[in-house]
């Protein structure tokens, strides 16, 4: 795949994944992929490929997190290339954080269609630190 995106593409395609993963819209968050996308949830997690796979692990994710705020950085664009921080806060007890960044490749209009995340795992509600995301 890969291509030209237009900035505007690829900060959408940010927003958008942090709105459907907040609000738990899988139809929604899927459609943010190719039908071939390569998805790889952490170095130490799993891969899939597929939307369907993509649906099913999303699925998982949503009944292990729960209610979550998720808060996405500024995108950093580079050709078909973004990268994002993101900053998600579980509304579940025991409250737990999730400190990460996402490394996407998009194709026009922004669909992506290679994707891998890193994240920590923090206890509690933390608050994000002065300049993150930025």
């Amino acid at each position: 795949m890969g291509g030209l995106v237009t900035r505007e593409q690829a900060a959408a395609f940010v927003s958008n994944y942090g709105q459907t993963w907040e609000r738990w819209d899988i139809d929604g968050f899927v459609e943010l992929f190719s039908e071939d996308v390569v998805y790889v949830a952490h170095a130490t997690d799993e891969t899939v490929v597929g939307r369907p796979a993509l649906s099913a692990y999303v699925e998982k994710e949503k009944s292990e997190q729960g209610a979550v705020r998720v808060r996405m950085g500024v995108p950093v664009i580079d050709a078909d290339r973004v990268v994002a921080e993101f900053w998600v806060n579980s509304r579940e007890q025991p409250a737990t954080t999730v400190a990460g960044c996402l490394i996407a490749r998009l194709a026009p209009p922004g669909i992506c269609d290679r994707f891998r995340e890193y994240w920590f795992d923090i206890e509690g509600d933390i608050e994000a630190f002065a300049g993150w995301g930025e």
